[in-house]
Formats: structure tokens, C-alpha cells, sequence
């Protein structure tokens, strides 16, 4: 990712340790796995190409304390998507579009409360 596509965004995004799945609402099948997060937006790897400008109905299910899991609903947008070689066949990254109140709480917490191994606590 580029230097300037970093400083667009508003918010820090955390890169996950653990696996995260990223379903779609629709259909119900994962579309890819979470890379990392933020309370603007998220980016997956996948199997699938994605179109920028493309809206998805989306939840992310993350991982939590003692291999429970937070499932959090939400509509993105995707922003850019590009072909990469490891891990998966692309890599897309979507901002935060709709999220209901209770979810965006939970996403919040999570990101807050999220603590990647290495990372600095905050205080």
C-alpha cells in the first residue's frame, strides 16, 4: 500500500493476528479474510475480485477472548482492489458506509480493546 494512501485515512487501522472472516449478508458465504481494521473502514484478502465503488452487506466476525467471537454487521464500500501473489488472490480495501448503532459500539470497543501481540499498550 502506498505512502499516500495511508495518510487519507482518518483513522489507524489495527492488522489482525488472528482470523477473521468477512461474510457476505446475501448469500451467507465468506467472501475473504479480515487484514486489518479501523473505525472507518477495513481491508480483506481474497478469492474475488472486487469493483471500487462496489457496496457490500457485510459481517465481520471477529475473534475474541477465549475463541469467542464479536459479530459485527455493517454496509462498505469498496475503495480499491488489486491483485497480490501471497495469501490470496486479491487485496481490497472498503470504508465504512452504514452501521447500526449497537455494532459500531462493538466495533469500537474491539478496536479499542484489541491488543496484537508486540503492539505498545495505550494508556
Amino acid at each position: 500500500m502506498s505512502q499516500n494512501t495511508q495518510e487519507k485515512r482518518r483513522f489507524p487501522r489495527k492488522a489482525l493476528e488472528k482470523t477473521a472472516e468477512v461474510l457476505d449478508n446475501d448469500t451467507g458465504l465468506s467472501i475473504g479474510i479480515l487484514e486489518d481494521v479501523s473505525k472507518g473502514g477495513f481491508s480483506i484478502l481474497t478469492d474475488q475480485g472486487v469493483r471500487p465503488s462496489e457496496t457490500r452487506n457485510v459481517t465481520l466476525v471477529l475473534p475474541g477472548p477465549q475463541d469467542s467471537a464479536y459479530r459485527v454487521s455493517l454496509t462498505a464500500e469498496c475503495v480499491w482492489c488489486q491483485t497480490i501473489s501471497e495469501r490470496a488472490d486479491f487485496a481490497a480495501g472498503f470504508v465504512l458506509r452504514t452501521i447500526e448503532d449497537q455494532d459500531e459500539v462493538a466495533l469500537n470497543y474491539y478496536i479499542r480493546d484489541y491488543q496484537v501481540a508486540g503492539e505498545p499498550q495505550e494508556a
